[in-house]
């Protein structure tokens, strides 16, 4: 977010756009409070299939087995959950870097957009390549 808001004359320090920047992850603790129960109820939930060291070797069969283990619904609902925390995530990172390195709001969301958008798209096609 530092380098790609040297591109609209930013004039603040790395220091004080990383600790202004710092406060957008906090979003991240109000999430895992939500999903941490979810899973771990499910995850109790759960019943582990017997299998063997070979079926252990195949992707297929442990995809397939954690697939078993983990229903869609809570997938989706943490996909759901982790794109909202990102979204907070992003209006934080706004203002932070519209106030650390003093530039408009608009090239603040443009320099904290792009960092988040390739890192929520990782993140949900992680998730999406599961299922």
């Amino acid at each position: 977010m530092h380098g790609i808001s040297s591109f609209f004359d930013g004039k603040g320090s790395f220091r004080r756009t990383f600790e202004f920047t710092g406060y957008g992850f906090l979003p991240s603790l109000v999430g895992s409070l939500i999903t941490v129960p979810m899973s771990a109820y499910y995850i109790s939930k759960a019943e582990m299939p017997k299998i063997t060291i070979t079926q252990l070797q195949n992707p297929n069969v442990i995809k397939t087995i954690m697939l078993s283990l983990i229903p869609k619904s809570l997938i989706y609902s943490n996909l759901i959950v982790n794109l909202a925390i990102t979204a907070w995530s992003l209006t934080i990172w706004t203002f932070a870097v519209k106030h650390a390195r003093e530039i408009e709001l608009r090239n603040a969301f443009i320099s904290a957009s792009i960092p988040t958008l390739l890192f929520g798209t990782y993140q949900t096609w992680n998730i999406l390549k599961i299922l």
